[in-house]
């Protein structure tokens, strides 16, 4: 339920104040997932909905601003995860999520089916928008591209689609002209909200990866990928032809973001000729990129647009100082006005009214889970609709510093270290927690693991090792063919940077990470023995090479998933790739292993932690696995996040001996 604030955005101070050190926080307060989550506002401003997660099953609440009370508690689909939660309109919303399969064909794989609900708020039946039936209930994923068209209960939507024939359950694989598995496009489709049926609008090709469409929902431009040429071409329809503007041939892909504001061109964002990822304008009459918005420290990571209108607003950038970058006069001002308001916290815009007399907020900082406040610019008030940890509220949590260290070849890594609750930065226990991906890079945003750790009394660093995505394209790129080597170089140099500087007890260091980075800490322990007291992996990689032939098996020898990850890591036969395996090298490891893997993982098959268990106990080596049921990649279900930080923490506290507790 809404809660009233005692807060006025103009002429009052909303004070942050210093919290008391409190009792070591519980669990389940980190554990349970959101127990709000993805808020969303109607385009009335009158309506708000969002998940519950707080009871045996998550439900969607839909609250009455009006009445002030609860209109609706709608139940979700049996075994579907939601992702995320939007409003289409006054009746009807959006539900984004995923529901994951075992594979008939291929051991130990499963697949996550991402769907598209229309739910009803008055009844709450549910329709498929476009996989419902039909060969395109055989394919995951699609893109929402517009849900204001010239049409009503009409929305546009991207996603490939195949013959039936040539089906092979390869549901993650988009395969170009001339490979073996050929018979993918991607195509656009107008789908009715009402039924949840497609109509196709037009036809891509097996080389077509992006569509634009303009205010109306028609396409406009499109974008192809030739991976065995690294060929990239923007077409422009005119005249129902379509036409290339743009093409280049370096291998790098741009995004497409849609159509500029003057509906001369489209935006995208790529590199080009600059180190960090822009945005940029092409014009429809073939002329050069131009730019529009560049940072000179970080990429620019996407396009902030009206949710109604679509007009480009801002853009913002990432890296260790992010940004905003803002097009516009007055959404800039309100952005600035929220900030103030909210004591320099992060106060980010995630939705408001049509009229613009209402708007979500979302407030939080590294060491503050987010809160969730109602503004309403009428009334010059805000009010808190809900936490998403409330267990965490006024708990003081440990201080995140923003750092860099030199790696070895004297290159700069930026890090995040967040230090136990009212602990002095000196000999700390410390874990490093290396992110997943490895594409991937931390952010400046509660992080419920990391903030679990540190209530324990440890230290955490997050490395943004070379190979981490936001902080330019040469950053990124080298991290290619470097699983084990200079990507685990950096991680291993952040350690002996803070031991070097007295900030952490060298003798009580573990690694954890999850993904790439569980399979970080399973090379830390195997390539580096001598620097861990303890590793944990969660759906972590511990094989390249069956890794890489797993890819295969399930997405096609042809697959541009395969071509992927063989430019990432190389080939499945490659020595290189052999040695920097730590299930094929398990007789280095000196430290106790402990292994968490989701039985349901449809990114990281289950196979990879198997492996590893068997080849620690080949030789003797001290470790644990535990498989979680039904649990997926992400651990999406509390259940399984509360039993995997339940097993850290006794793990971290048996290997991580004389750890400083929280202060009292």
């Amino acid at each position: 339920m809404v809660r009233a604030l005692a807060a006025v955005l103009a002429g009052v101070c909303m004070c942050v104040t210093t919290l008391a050190p409190a009792a070591t926080p519980p669990i389940a307060a980190f554990g349970q997932t959101p127990a709000m989550q993805s808020v969303a506002l109607s385009p009335s401003g009158n309506l708000l909905a969002w998940v519950n997660n707080q009871g045996a099953e998550p439900h969607i609440h839909v609250f009455d601003l009006t009445t002030g009370g609860i209109r609706n508690r709608l139940g979700i689909p049996p075994d579907f995860k939601l992702r995320d939660l939007s409003w289409f309109d006054e009746e009807t919303l959006f539900i984004h999520g995923s529901m994951a399969q075992r594979s008939r064909r291929v051991r130990d794989a499963t697949f996550e089916w991402f769907r598209t609900l229309a739910l009803d708020i008055t009844n709450g039946n549910t329709r498929i928008l476009l996989h419902g039936t039909g060969t395109l209930g055989n394919v995951t994923g699609s893109t929402l591209l517009s849900i204001r068209t010239a049409e009503p209960k009409k929305v546009v939507m991207a996603s490939w689609n195949f013959s039936i024939l040539n089906y092979k359950e390869s549901t993650g694989t988009r395969i170009v002209v001339g490979r073996k598995d050929e018979g993918w496009t991607y195509n656009l489709y107008q789908v009715d909200t009402t039924t949840g049926e497609p109509r196709l609008i037009e036809g891509g090709t097996a080389f077509t990866n992006d569509w634009v469409v303009d205010s109306a929902g028609q396409p406009i431009a499109r974008s192809e990928w030739l991976a065995d040429r690294s060929s990239f071409r923007l077409l422009h329809r005119r005249d129902q032809s379509w036409n290339e503007i743009f093409h280049l041939e370096t291998g790098e892909v741009p995004v497409l973001l849609g159509m500029a504001s003057d509906g001369t061109g489209v935006l995208m964002r790529a590199a080009l000729t600059r180190p960090h990822l822009a945005i940029w304008r092409v014009p429809f009459d073939g002329g050069a990129p131009e730019i529009v918005v560049g940072d000179e420290r970080s990429d620019i990571a996407g396009l902030i647009r009206d949710p109604y209108s679509q007009a480009p607003m801002g853009a913002w950038s990432t890296g260790s100082k992010p940004e905003i970058f803002w097009f516009d006069d007055k959404a800039r001002t309100k952005a600035a006005a929220l900030t103030k308001a909210f004591g320099g916290k992060d106060a980010d815009l995630i939705g408001r009214s049509a009229d613009g007399t209402r708007a979500l907020v979302a407030v939080g900082t590294h060491a503050t889970p987010t809160i969730y406040y109602l503004v309403d610019y009428n009334k010059r008030s805000a009010d808190i609709v809900g936490e998403q940890y409330p267990a965490l509220v006024d708990v003081a949590l440990g201080e995140v510093r923003e750092l860099t260290y030199k790696a070895r070849d004297g290159y700069e890594i930026p890090a995040f270290l967040t230090l136990p609750p009212g602990a002095a930065d000196k000999q700390l226990a410390l874990v490093v927690l290396p992110h997943g991906g490895p594409e991937s890079r931390d952010t400046r945003t509660f992080h419920w693991l990391a903030q679990f750790i540190a209530s324990r009394g440890y230290a955490v660093l997050q490395p943004q090792f070379r190979g981490s995505t936001g902080y330019g394209e040469a950053h990124r790129k080298a991290g290619y063919r470097q699983w084990g080597g200079l990507m685990q170089d950096d991680v291993t140099d952040g350690v002996k940077a803070l031991v070097e500087q007295g900030t952490v007890d060298a003798k009580r260091v573990c690694i954890v990470g999850g993904s790439y980075g569980g399979y970080a800490a399973l090379a830390g322990a195997t390539f580096t023995p001598e620097l861990y007291a303890c590793a944990v992996s969660i759906n972590g990689v511990s094989d390249l090479p069956a890794l890489l032939n797993f890819e295969k098996k399930t997405s096609g020898e042809e697959s541009d998933a395969l071509a992927y990850w063989k430019d990432h890591i190389g080939t499945a036969r490659s020595p290189e790739v052999i040695a920097k395996s730590p299930a094929r090298a398990a007789a280095s490891v000196r430290a106790p292993v402990l292994l968490l893997h989701g039985v349901d993982d449809s990114v990281v098959s289950i196979a990879q932690s198997r492996g590893m268990a068997k080849a620690l106990k080949a030789v003797n080596k001290t470790h644990t696995l535990i498989e979680l049921p039904g649990e997926d990649h992400w651990l999406s279900r509390s259940a399984s996040r509360v039993r995997v930080l339940t097993e850290l923490e006794t793990f971290l506290a048996t290997h991580l001996a004389g750890a400083q507790g929280p202060a009292p």
